[in-house]
């Protein structure tokens, strides 16, 4: 892990774990929503692939709806271009120039909330939490799904998404926190329709993530699982309103008692 001292010795009341899930991280989004409405806020957050794609975006200081703006109105060629690389058949360009300009912060230590992001050493088949040095490269690199987008190298290191091993990440900040609220966006559905190559490697990817997440679910004292996540894909971007809404109503339910919470416990919605 790439540390520094405050992170190594601070102890925080609250931790924030948000899971990978493509374009189901829109419902990060409505979770925080709610939870800033019951006056909920994270001291720290942990997030694999969408999920450290949306805990920058608030870690950087920005609202829910303002995330979901940057997203609105979007198209998937809008963030990632089909390419000829042998290592991915697409590049995250689009959606590097856009965090430069939408984010400000350009290294870990610029944002307001800390932040850890989880990504893959692939050669060295580990998992490495990031918490300093250039932000922008650690997110990409977190959300690197193999086969579909390009690897991320980071000083001569090749990283891909975080999922392959947390997907859920509750460890890198479990003894740190007081409590933790887990965010999981992935159904683990068993029937789903499979149309080209793209859908066919992250169909094999996804299946591969519930069982890297039991560990994970154990250790949070709070769990949300948004509701019917299983209705939208990885690049689903014509219902981000809709996916806001289910984290917003299923966390909204979930944490309404939050106040009670005194020991260690588990809620689900699902």
């Amino acid at each position: 892990m790439e540390t520094n001292n405050e992170y190594n010795r601070k102890k925080y009341k609250l931790g924030l774990a948000l899971s990978g899930g493509g374009a189901r991280g829109f419902a990060h989004f409505g979770v925080i929503k709610a939870m800033q409405e019951y006056g909920i806020r994270p001291d720290i957050i942990s997030g694999t692939s969408a999920g450290a794609l949306a805990g920058a975006m608030i870690a950087a200081g920005k609202t829910p709806d303002e995330c979901i703006e940057f997203f609105t109105h979007k198209k998937v060629l809008n963030f990632a271009r089909f390419t000829m690389s042998k290592i991915g058949l697409m590049s995250m360009n689009g959606m590097e120039n856009g965090l430069r300009k939408f984010l400000k912060a350009k290294t870990f230590e610029d944002l307001q909330t800390p932040l850890v992001v989880t990504a893959t050493d692939i050669s060295n088949a580990k998992s490495v939490h990031f918490n300093s040095g250039e932000l922008i490269p650690r997110i990409l690199a977190s959300c690197s799904v193999p086969i579909v987008f390009i690897p991320i190298e980071i000083d001569g290191v090749i990283y891909v998404d975080g999922g392959i091993f947390m997907n859920l990440p509750v460890r890198p900040i479990r003894d740190l926190c007081e409590k933790v609220i887990a965010v999981e966006i992935n159904s683990n559905e068993s029937r789903q329709k499979v149309g080209n190559m793209i859908h066919m490697a992250v169909r094999s990817f996804h299946l591969g993530l519930a069982a890297n997440t039991h560990i994970d679910k154990k250790l949070a004292d709070i769990f949300i699982a948004p509701d019917d996540m299983i209705r939208y894909s990885m690049f689903d971007l014509s219902h981000i309103r809709e996916i806001y809404e289910q984290g917003y109503s299923t966390a909204r339910e979930i944490l309404k008692d939050f106040q009670k919470v005194t020991a260690p416990a588990v809620a689900i919605a699902n």
